[in-house]
């Protein structure tokens, strides 16, 4: 009984004894992960911090990369826009990756993209080349951003994009010729025809789709028809007036649609810019010379709208005092033309005090002031 009590208790003793060594590794590797879990926790933390921080310094560079961006656009400056604005997008992309591994693009990203695109749609609308410079040199850039966007947009802003990529490739075309074939025209027109089937009354494919086809010298009244259309719109009138005036004057046979587009321009008090005022003044010198030419201009526009025209655009004080003798005598002839007889003498007679004996104007002046002083 002894001997097997004795032999049990020292086997418990043993037992016990022989549980202690293995026990100290355990709570030795109990305590290694813990302090491991800190330290990776710690060092997790660290990398989320300067992660964070390295998002919103990015975030920054982007925004103001944009900001700068936005402000040469508005400046004008297109070539140093775009160098800021595309610095932006290659600085939102770097910082874009968890954005793309769902899929998706950042916050940075979108607007980036949408400056791009922005600044693609102004640059074509107030495009200058360079002397020894083509419009491809310029448009070739702008395209793929315009497509891109194209690709992603829907609705307006997408009808939007396709106009201006017509507006591109009519520009690389006239870099070419001045006359566009039938593919070259079908492939610009199918921009045009997209974007109105998005916006039946998008202002851009209208006035772009009128231009091109008086450039090609096809269908005037089509051409009309989609410049009304673009005006209708109320969008983008400043541009939509400069696409309008450069397709009817660049042919003398639209001179008479022309004035009566200014005409509509004063009657709703548009602002006029110098150029479109040279183009006028040319045709008051052509009527001032040419009894055909003056007839077609009144027939366009009565003559009474004609006063009001060159009241309007021509009587500020930077006027050109060279050109003085000119506007006079274009008033003179639509205030008779008006029936103001007495009015067109005396303007006739002021207008004679300014020009030199002999002149083609002071000849007129002349047998004018005779005819409306014997009647």
């Amino acid at each position: 009984m002894s001997f097997k009590a004795n032999r049990s208790s020292s086997g418990k003793r043993r037992s016990t004894d022989s549980r202690a060594p293995h026990n100290a590794p355990a709570t030795l590797m109990k305590w290694v992960g813990g302090v491991t879990a800190i330290l990776s926790l710690v060092f997790a933390s660290q990398q989320f911090l300067q992660l964070t921080a390295e998002v919103r310094e990015r975030s920054h560079q982007v925004a103001e990369q944009l900001v700068i961006g936005n402000d040469q656009q508005n400046a004008g400056d297109y070539e140093s826009a775009w160098v800021s604005i595309e610095q932006a997008a290659k600085d939102a992309d770097a910082g874009g990756l968890l954005a793309k591994l769902f899929g998706s693009l950042s916050d940075e990203q979108h607007k980036s993209r949408e400056a791009q695109e922005n600044l693609a749609m102004r640059w074509l609308e107030n495009i200058h080349v360079p002397e020894g410079k083509t419009f491809s040199d310029v448009v070739d850039k702008l395209v793929p951003v315009l497509t891109r966007g194209a690709a992603s947009a829907s609705g307006v802003r997408k009808a939007d994009l396709l106009a201006h990529l017509g507006w591109a490739y009519f520009l690389k075309t006239s870099d070419e010729s001045s006359c566009l074939d039938g593919p070259a025209r079908l492939h610009i027109e199918r921009y045009y025809k997209e974007a109105l089937e998005i916006d039946i009354g998008n202002p851009y494919a209208h006035v772009h789709w009128g231009h091109l086809i008086i450039w090609a010298r096809q269908n005037p009244k089509e051409a009309l028809e989609h410049f009304s259309a673009a005006i209708a719109s109320g969008r983008a009138r400043p541009y939509v007036r400069t696409v309008q005036l450069a397709a009817l004057y660049h042919f003398h046979d639209m001179d008479g649609e022309f004035l009566r587009a200014v005409n509509d321009m004063v009657k709703n008090n548009e602002k006029v810019d110098e150029h479109t005022r040279s183009d006028i003044l040319s045709m008051y010198y052509l009527a001032s010379h040419s009894n055909k030419d003056f007839q077609q201009l009144t027939a366009a526009v009565p003559a009474s709208d004609q006063i009001a025209i060159i009241r309007t655009l021509f009587y500020d004080e930077d006027f050109e005092p060279s050109q003085i003798p000119l506007r006079e005598a274009a008033l003179a002839m639509f205030q008779e033309a008006a029936g103001l007889r007495e009015d067109a003498l005396k303007t006739w007679r002021s207008m004679r005090s300014i020009v030199d004996t002999g002149s083609t104007l002071a000849i007129r002046a002349d047998a004018s002031i005779k005819r409306l002083s014997q009647n």
